[in-house]
């Protein structure tokens, strides 16, 4: 299994979580798609929304990269730093896709 793709929650965790995991990750694909555009129309406003949500819950999912990756999205938002963007939503959708096929949930 993949570091990056691997569920940070243990046996302790809320099986309601648990269940949820599947809808928030392909969820997290549905805003991949929302950020692209952002991007590609320069509409930072949406870029830092967009940023600071994946931050506040990336982690209460188990998913504390998701967290890390939308704090930088929205600092780079901020910056209009459109290359940085860029890099920083390829590695988002590489995560995504590897994630849930390291849970079958292709």
């Amino acid at each position: 299994m993949s570091f990056l793709g691997k569920l940070m929650c243990d046996e302790e965790c809320d099986d309601l979580i648990k269940d949820l995991i599947p809808w928030y990750l392909r969820s997290e694909l549905e805003n991949l798609a929302l950020l692209e555009v952002a991007l590609s129309e320069r509409n930072f406003p949406l870029l830092i929304d967009l940023g600071d949500k994946m931050y506040g819950h990336g982690t209460s999912y188990g998913f504390p990269f998701i967290s890390t990756l939308g704090k930088r999205i929205e600092i780079a938002a901020i910056q209009t730093d459109t290359n940085l963007l860029s890099s920083l939503l390829s590695i988002l959708k590489y995560y995504l896709k590897d994630t849930l096929k390291q849970h079958n949930l292709e």
